[in-house]
């Protein structure tokens, strides 16, 4: 645990989860089209003319292993990419905004639609995965059920692959039960699944396999319009089933994504997305991902640990405030509790403080934080000393905080968790509004003219990796060591991105120092901690990363 000696990170001034429990009604009128997931008909709609190459090789040894494996053609393939969070780590489930993009890297659900009268035609799922050959240390058996809510579990110590397409497939046995359009009952399915996020590497590889889990099975049972929001709630929902109480950052940097563009995703009044160029500079932006290799932290895993304490200590964190500065109930966050955000605004209204201008919002999280250190004097709380504190009895806050999700903590620090996610929110706002100036001031500058704005945004995410790492405490010392490497090789900034306690870090770097800070990481980290790499390996572990497009139902008759 983090103690009070510890410095705090770097103030940013001086250098959402979804809605709850998603509900369907067919639309009125039409979507736009840019809300409704797409259909593509060609890879060139998914991909850009730099990845169109070796997506394309990829695309036809799927089509050829689905060939041979099931003696059938693909009816439709599902594809939900990987996240990299550029900043705003362990804020969404307390309904901040944060910065994520889609990652080129996905998950791929290829499927066949059985009719009934096919020879084969026999009610059941058979799910393979072809990631087997990719990742010879990870077991991805074939599996085949007809029940499929009962066969195999998903939860416990050591989730089973297939637990995420069930997980995705009760969020679309929920949908179907919702919607009023007509569905049809579960069909005879062959699937298989391609996957290249690197696993346990921090880059929402499980929600994406949701993610398109969920969207397949939609397609495969309902002719019903899917819209994006809609997509995105019923994702997080689904993935609850593996114990995990996730915030829908991961989901919605997913299925919002845009080519060359990062995401202000917000969750309130309701799950949205607005595209930020991130291109338009020069020399270019760019971003630098390096995987430390250590393993991050698997939610649906060592969540009880890690990810779902953290989760609650900023609930209860929020509810205590809320009664200490009387400042009325919080909205509660699907039937959990409070948040910060929620205290954070009532804080704002009570002063009077209209948002919108960076000296409003300045002040307003000084405040904040102030009291928030008035509230907590410590890092460390026993569970009856919260408890007290909340004015419940002990057993009753662990009912109703400690047990909805899995949960193993003695102890809670709120004074730290609290002040990360305060700061880390306004850090993004800072982050965002640099970028979208970008398109219109920095369009024609010289290199030597556009470094302060390298620096401004690098300073923001050495602020961020600061804080996750002092007072959030879900970075680790190969992640620390990762971004030190990166900025004296010439990154302007660099931090972990993802869930943390291992997994990636991603660098901000002009196009110029590119080749520098890579080469420079495989110097001093790779050579150092993983001798043994082949050529292939360091690619796959360090490389230059751009934004890529969202969720997408491929239709595609010549790959």
């Amino acid at each position: 645990m983090a103690s009070a000696s510890i410095p705090a990170s770097p103030s940013p001034w001086t250098t959402p989860h979804p809605s709850p429990p998603p509900t369907y009604s067919p639309p009125l009128s039409f979507p736009p089209p840019e809300d409704l997931v797409p259909t593509v008909t060609r890879l060139h709609d998914i991909y850009s003319s730099v990845d169109l190459p070796h997506q394309t090789s990829r695309w036809h040894a799927l089509v050829a292993r689905f060939k041979a494996l099931y003696d059938r053609p693909m009816t439709f393939v599902a594809r939900s990419p990987g996240r990299v969070n550029l900043i705003g780590e362990h804020i969404d489930y307390s309904w901040f905004p944060v910065l994520p993009m889609a990652t080129v890297h996905d998950v791929l659900v290829a499927v066949c639609v059985l009719p009934q009268n096919d020879p084969v035609a026999d009610d059941r799922i058979i799910l393979s995965n072809v990631s087997s050959s990719k990742y010879p240390t990870r077991v991805f058996n074939t599996r085949d059920f007809q029940d499929p809510f009962f066969e195999i579990s998903t939860t416990g110590t050591d989730v089973d692959w297939s637990a995420y397409f069930l997980a995705g497939l009760k969020g679309a046995l929920m949908f179907s039960k919702l919607c009023a359009a007509e569905t049809s009952p579960l069909p005879t399915m062959r699937i298989l699944v391609d996957g290249d996020i690197p696993p346990c590497a921090g880059l929402s590889a499980s929600s994406a396999f949701v993610c398109s889990s969920l969207l397949a099975v939609l397609a495969a049972t309902t002719s019903s319009m899917i819209e994006k929001s809609f997509l995105v709630n019923s994702s997080v929902i689904s993935e609850r089933v593996l114990g995990v109480n996730s915030g829908g950052m991961d989901q919605a940097a997913s299925v919002f994504g845009v080519r060359d563009h990062a995401l202000l995703v917000d969750f309130r009044p309701l799950v949205s997305a607005k595209p930020v160029r991130v291109l338009d500079t020069v020399p270019p932006l760019c971003f630098v991902l390096a995987n430390s290799l250590v393993v991050a932290a698997n939610r649906a895993e060592t969540g009880p640990d890690t990810y779902n304490v953290r989760v609650v200590e900023t609930v209860l964190a929020a509810e205590i405030l809320a009664r200490k500065y009387n400042v009325g109930r919080l909205e509660i966050r699907d039937g959990f509790g409070g948040t910060l955000r929620g205290f954070y605004d009532r804080v704002c209204e009570q002063e009077g403080w209209t948002m919108g201008d960076r000296e409003s919002e300045e002040r307003a999280v000084r405040e904040v934080v102030r009291r928030v250190q008035e509230t907590f004097d410590r890092d460390q709380y026993s569970l009856d000393e919260v408890a007290e504190k909340l004015g419940q009895k002990t057993e009753d806050m662990v009912r109703k905080y400690m047990t909805r999700f899995p949960i193993r903590a003695k102890y809670l620090n709120l004074r730290d968790r609290s002040i990360h996610v305060i700061e880390e929110s306004f850090r993004v706002k800072c982050f965002s509004s640099l970028l979208a100036s970008s398109t219109v001031h920095l369009r024609t500058l010289s290199g030597s003219e556009s470094r302060p704005y390298f620096d401004a945004l690098g300073a923001l995410m050495n602020a961020s990796q600061a804080s996750c790492a002092n007072f959030f405490e879900c970075s680790c010392p190969e992640v620390d060591e990762l971004t030190q490497i990166a900025r004296r090789y010439g990154a302007a900034g660099s931090r972990m991105t993802g869930t943390g306690w291992g997994g990636c870090t991603v660098s901000l770097v002009r196009a110029d120092k590119v080749a520098d800070v890579i080469n420079g990481l495989k110097k001093e980290y790779y050579a150092v901690r993983y001798p043994g790499l082949s050529a292939s390996q360091l690619e796959e572990a360090v490389f230059a990363i751009r934004p890529g497009n969202g969720t997408a139902l491929a239709k595609i008759e010549d790959v």
